[in-house]
């Protein structure tokens, strides 16, 4: 399965792209998928606390938060696009 990831803000410089389309198989989760995307230390520290999502980042699956699907269990489908938004701060 074809996924689009979007990266934005300081992430487009940590993930080095605006985009990127990423193969994953069958079944794969939002987990998975970003397990595959943080392939250097940096990412990895960028993204997860200690195996879990930092709390202020912000994942979309089709333009719907994670967390009102099935958080990183949410599965995936050929096609869909999900993007990765880091903390934002500001008032």
């Amino acid at each position: 399965m074809i996924i689009e990831v979007q990266f934005f803000t300081t992430f487009r410089e940590v993930f080095e792209s605006k985009s990127v389309q990423i193969e994953v198989g069958t079944g794969a989760t939002v987990k998975d998928l970003l397990n595959l995307l943080c392939n250097t230390h940096e990412r990895r520290e960028t993204v997860f606390d200690k195996g879990k999502l930092k709390p202020h980042i912000l994942v979309m699956k089709n333009g719907r938060h994670i967390r009102h699907l099935k958080g990183l269990a949410t599965q995936l489908n050929d096609g869909d696009t999900v993007s990765v938004f880091p903390p934002i701060a500001g008032g």
